[in-house]
């Protein structure tokens, strides 16, 4: 996993290989980095948001019940929520969970399942709410634009997924908390 530099170098962490950062192709919110794999449909986003007033796992649900009505999904299911260590972090949980979500707003008979994991790394003294996560497609529809890829029948392992970014997130890291101020 190569190391990669989030908001001009004042965060960093190790990105999974072949992951294409989307503001070299499109506009990216100023408080958003998101990441495309060059080989699946398969993205990470790291989000800046002030931080809200729900306490541990139950501000990690507020979180991706938030990331579920922008993706229009009524339909969501939390499987895990965990406490997880990253260093430098004074509070981290991770939540796994599944929405189905069309793209592009293409219709709910177009929905895919995907696999939704997400890091809430707490930076109180800021009063910052860091979000990072992973989409994984666990299931494509034949009529989302998807389903036209050739990655569209490769199954995810979700627990390698969850593995895998684990392993990224306990890389992430501060390096200049002026970004906050």
């Amino acid at each position: 996993m190569p190391l990669q530099n989030l908001y001009g170098g004042a965060m960093c962490i190790d990105m999974p290989n072949g992951m294409a950062d989307i503001s070299n192709f499109r506009e990216v919110p100023d408080n958003q980095e998101v990441f495309a794999s060059t080989t699946t449909d398969q993205s990470v986003i790291v989000e800046i948001l002030e931080s809200v007033s729900q306490q541990k796992h139950e501000a990690t649900k507020f979180h991706f019940e938030q990331l579920a009505e922008s993706n229009a999904s009524d339909r969501t299911h939390i499987l895990s929520i965990q406490d997880i260590q990253v260093e430098g972090i004074p509070e981290a949980y991770m939540l796994v969970g599944q929405q189905a979500v069309a793209k592009f707003n293409e219709g709910k008979e177009s929905e895919n399942q995907v696999l939704i994991i997400l890091a809430l790394l707490r930076v109180p003294e800021h009063s910052a709410d860091i979000l990072v996560s992973l989409n994984a497609p666990l299931k494509i529809s034949h009529l989302s634009s998807s389903s036209n890829s050739e990655t569209a029948d490769l199954p995810v392992d979700a627990q390698q997924a969850v593995n895998e970014f684990l392993q990224m997130v306990r890389t992430f890291r501060i390096n200049d908390y002026t970004l906050f101020a």
